[in-house]
This record gives C-alpha cells, structure tokens and sequence, in this order.
C-alpha cells in the first residue's frame, strides 16, 4: 500500500478534526458564550467611558457657570486599554474551558467513533496524526482570539475619546497572543488527557480538575486570595500577607500557579497593574507560562504516539 505524505495526512486530519468539533454542540456552545462575553466586556467598557464623558460634560458647564476650575477628564488620566480589564477573566474562565473541550473531543471523538483502528490500517506516519491534532487545536483557538480581537479593535475605534498609540496597539495584540498561548496549553493538558485516560470521564474532568485547582486553590495557597476574588481583575493581583507562611508557598507552590502568571502579565499589557503588585513564585511569570507551555505540548505528544491505534473505545 503506498504511504501517504506526512503533509497531506496532517491537512486532512486538521479539517476532519475541525469539522468534527464545528459539529460538537457543547464546543459550539462555550465557544459561543467566549464571544458573548468578549461583547460584553467591549460594552462594558464603552458603558463605562460615555457614563463618565456625560458626567464629566455636565460638569463642565457647572463649573464654567460657577467660575471655578475645570479638572481634566478622568477617562484621559486612565489608559485605554485598561477598560479590557474583564478580558483576562474571561480568558482564563470561559477561553480555557472553551480549550479544554476542544482538546478533549479532537482525542475522544475518534476514540469513540472507531476512527483511531481506521487509521492505524493506513499507512500514515503516527507523527501526522499528532501534528495534525495539535495544529487542529490551535487552529480552532485561533479562530475564537481573532473573533475576540476584532470585537476589541473595533470598540476601541468607536468609543468616543479614547485613542490608542502605537504602543498601545501593540500591548493589546501582545495581549491577544498571550491568550492564545494561554488557552492552547490547556488544550494540551485537555489532549493528554483524553489519550492516555481509560475512562472517558476521567479523561474530561482530570483536565478540567487541573485547571480549577489552578485557577482557584493554588492562588488561595501563594496569595491568600479568597475563590471569589480569582474572577475580579483587580482583586486577583492584591498582594500577598507578609508572614513565612506565603513566603514559602510563593516559592514553592508558585511555579504552579500559572493563572497568577497570566493574570500578572495581562494586567501589565492591559496596563491596570497595580503598583504594590509582586510576582510571588521564584520564578518570573513570563518564564513560567512558558515552561508550562513546554510541558503541556511534551505531554499531549507522548500520551499520543503511545495511544494504542488498534483499539477504537475507551477501555471502561
């Protein structure tokens, strides 16, 4: 039988793949819920700037009336892109989860379907399946940070007096890819799972397991920060008790703590990071998403070129 290419096995597997999860309703749903709250977060933040343009007009007239100074527009003072604060919760509640279903059904639905046996008789290199897989997952998260990335362009370009500089621009897209990334790695952890779980639920909440023990619990170990304030933007960065305890759990327990990592550095690009702020983990956030990242991506490509290609159902 002749062995078909590597590049066209990967192109062939990536649109199945995301043919497959277009037709997956629970994908469609969260993905869906992701780009009705970036809408929300574009509206909130416009909201917020006409509220505050309004009073401040009406102000204006007063004091001009009245013969007194007139202080500067309090919209002017703040940065722009601090009005897509809500943004880096969103991401890192509803992106991730919207990533971690993603993940799981590219793995599952070709172990339930009899797909995996399929391809296992074909004469395609097993480093096309999983290259296909893992760009079929960055594809599909692509698709829903361009959308979110168009909805914030745009309202940037029509909220009254509110301009970006360049530099601007570029933290915002800065922004945006460091989503992505953030987002693709639990896609990973999500991909890992689902191809080296026996049970079929074990592979689906193992990932999401993860991912709330890191986005709520290890922030509550390093920072002291309560469940609730993990959803809150500003509340996420208060700083941490001074006393040995947190010391030592910033130190350790830190590295893990990765959503501390993304949330630090979105606060950084989307400038509301707070001046008492401080990186808790001994290792510094940038590096820490990125060893992470390494780690989910060498996971995902183990668990499948060891995936058995003869078996077409979970074991349980």
């Amino acid at each position: 039988m002749e062995r078909i290419s590597t590049t066209n096995a990967v192109r062939h597997i990536i649109v199945q793949s995301s043919v497959c999860l277009y037709r997956e309703k629970t994908v469609v749903l969260l993905s869906g819920l992701f780009v009705v709250l970036v809408l929300v977060s574009a509206y909130l933040g416009w909201s917020a700037t006409s509220t505050v343009n309004s009073i401040y007009a009406d102000a204006v007239i007063y004091l001009q009336s009245s013969g007194q100074q007139v202080p500067p527009n309090p919209v002017q003072e703040l940065s722009p892109l601090s009005l897509m604060r809500n943004m880096s919760i969103y991401v890192s509640l509803i992106g991730v989860l919207a990533s971690i279903v993603i993940g799981y059904q590219l793995i599952a639905s070709d172990r339930k379907s009899g797909i995996l046996p399929l391809l296992g008789a074909r004469p395609i290199e097993r480093r096309a399946y999983v290259f296909g897989k893992i760009l079929a997952l960055m594809a599909v998260n692509g698709g829903l940070l361009i959308m979110a990335a168009a909805v914030s362009v745009v309202t940037f370009l029509i909220l009254p007096n509110v301009v970006l500089n360049s530099i601007g621009w570029i933290k915002l897209f800065s922004f945006f890819i460091l989503s992505y990334g953030y987002m693709v790695l639990f896609g990973l952890l999500a991909i890992a799972a689902a191809a080296s779980s026996r049970s079929e639920s074990v592979g689906l909440l193992l990932p999401v397991t993860i991912w709330l023990a890191i986005t709520f619990i290890l922030p509550s170990l390093t920072g002291n920060i309560h469940p609730t304030a993990s959803i809150n933007p500003i509340s996420a960065l208060a700083s941490p008790p001074n006393s040995t305890f947190f010391h030592w759990t910033g130190w350790l327990v830190g590295p893990f703590s990765i959503s501390e990592s993304f949330k630090y550095l979105s606060a950084d690009l989307l400038d509301f990071l707070p001046t008492s702020a401080v990186v808790h983990s001994i290792v510094p956030p940038l590096p820490d998403l990125i060893l992470a990242f390494v780690g989910a991506g060498t996971l995902a490509i183990r668990a499948m070129l060891r995936m058995d290609m003869t078996r077409g159902d979970f074991d349980v």
